[in-house]
């Protein structure tokens, strides 16, 4: 049902001239009638009248006299025109909103995204596509799929080709998507509708629709608002996007975490289209960060917080991904620069967060590999209730081994532990002392002394009482390089298996 203020916009953009006062421009009315002395009004009929009449009803004046207490006037010599011109806007807008009906009724009769776009095709007449902001196919409409020379397709994924992807950067159009609230006609090389669709007021994907079976009309762009409105309940009714945190390159790397990854060259070439620099090596950084998926402000701490990081860590590329922040950093060298690392520990300790990072690596083939690196040393971290803020998967590999031969039982892990170092566990657990400790302590500040004694907050001679009495008991040298390797990783393994030995 229209309401007067799109009656006004009409008649003006018709070029007639059109006067209000006081108009209560949001009022419904579905039919048009000359007043003729009527006694029983309806409140959704616009009346017609040659003469100002004050009424607590839709009266529109229709005569060549101005009427200065009029509330809605149309100056004109010819109202039986004027008659006829709102007869017929009347009859496109209920059709219009029948359209809108159909679609908006569709999410209660389809399963799926495809079909709600099969729905909307019905009364659009052209193809839709639902494409991510990596270009990715989604989602598209029966008719769609005889559009085949604007996409391509790799490892089962339907994406947007690249010479589609450079116009659409030269032409700005997802700039456009980004700012616009509403759909919009683009004329290029192809004519286009774009509409994105947006959870939160972020913007999780967008709709595109190409000119092929018949001309664009300008109510196409109403219910394309229509179905991006529908699909927004939809992806959230799903948890489809719902984590979603809507920067551009977001699906980028979503695709290379959860897809095949077997052309290094392809790879490069779609992360070309976006801002990202690719140098000689990168690092993956997960950075653990769960809340409630039904807080509005949910995805706003989420964007709010990488663009700080992104801020810190300058060239990478963010997802939010299995209830982490996953970020794939790219570097000349193969560490963080130390400065940017002290800025992003600050970040850390101020917001209570913790990251874990993989080995730094040249080859995106292999990213799975290294986002698994950082996936494992938050658990190893948990297992060991490490405090750090930064933690390396560097200095877990040896619990990471650790973790497979328990997994394997083939031999026990804890039997693998130095000989010599459960005597040394078993003397403290008698007489109360701590001498693993302090060998450990020793083995981890590079056998430095001083360091150790500062660590351990005791004076360097407690020290070095601890140091000889451990020589003492064990009838060792500890200037033995090779047994002291040995020590360090049963040490490690005690460590990991603190919960689960003796």
């Amino acid at each position: 049902m229209p309401k007067l203020y799109k009656l006004l916009n009409f008649l003006t953009k018709n070029s007639y001239n059109v006067k209000t006062k006081n108009l209560n421009r949001e009022t419904f009315f579905n039919e048009v009638e000359y007043l003729k002395g009527q006694n029983n009004f309806s409140k959704n009929t616009l009346y017609l009248t040659d003469k100002y009449q004050k009424s607590p009803y839709n009266i529109l004046v229709i005569s060549s006299s101005n009427f200065s207490e009029a509330c809605f006037q149309v100056i004109t010599n010819n109202p039986e025109k004027i008659y006829k011109l709102i007869k017929n806007f009347i009859h496109s807008e209920l059709q219009l909103s029948e359209k809108k009906y159909e679609i908006y009724s569709s999410i209660y009769n389809s399963s799926n995204i495809d079909e709600i776009l099969n729905a909307a095709e019905m009364h659009l007449n052209n193809p839709i596509f639902i494409v991510d902001t990596s270009y990715k196919i989604m989602g598209r409409s029966y008719l769609s799929h005889s559009v085949t020379d604007s996409i391509e397709y790799h490892n089962n994924n339907t994406y947007l080709i690249f010479d589609t992807i450079k116009t659409m950067k030269k032409d700005k159009c997802i700039d456009d998507i980004y700012d616009s609230s509403d759909a919009f006609f683009h004329y290029s090389d192809l004519n286009l509708i774009f509409c994105a669709i947006r959870v939160n007021d972020i913007t999780i994907a967008y709709i595109c629709i190409i000119e092929k079976l018949r001309s664009f009309i300008k109510t196409d762009l109403e219910l394309v608002n229509t179905l991006a409105a529908v699909l927004s309940t939809q992806v959230q009714k799903n948890n489809f996007f719902i984590t979603k945190t809507g920067f551009s390159e977001e699906y980028y790397l979503i695709d290379l975490l959860t897809n095949p990854c077997d052309d290094l060259s392809y790879i490069k070439a779609r992360l070309e289209t976006t801002s990202f620099t690719l140098k000689d090596n990168f690092l993956v950084l997960a950075i653990p960060f769960k809340k409630n998926y039904s807080d509005y402000n949910y995805n706003f701490e989420l964007r709010k917080l990488i663009i700080n990081i992104k801020s810190i860590l300058v060239n990478c590329i963010s997802a939010y991904y299995k209830g982490n922040l996953i970020f794939l950093v790219s570097l000349n060298c193969y560490y963080i620069k130390e400065k940017i690392l002290e800025d992003f520990k600050n970040f850390l300790r101020l917001n209570k967060l913790s990251s874990f990072l993989s080995l730094p690596f040249n080859n995106l083939l292999y990213i799975k590999d290294f986002y698994m690196q950082t996936i494992c040393t938050l658990k190893l971290s948990k297992k060991l209730n490490t405090k750090e803020l930064i933690c390396y998967f560097e200095d877990y590999i040896e619990y990471y081994l650790f973790s497979l031969c328990k997994d394997n039982y083939k031999i026990k892990l804890n039997t693998l532990i130095h000989p010599l170092i459960l005597k040394l566990y078993e003397l403290d657990n008698i007489n109360d002392t701590e001498l693993i400790k302090t060998l450990s302590a020793y083995l981890q500040n590079n056998r430095n002394t001083s360091d150790t004694a500062k660590k351990l907050n005791i004076h360097q001679s407690t020290f070095f009482y601890r140091f000889h009495k451990i020589e003492k008991i064990l009838n060792i040298s500890l200037n033995n390089s090779s047994l002291l390797s040995k020590f360090e990783l049963s040490l490690k393994i005690l460590h990991y298996q603190e919960n689960d030995y003796i």
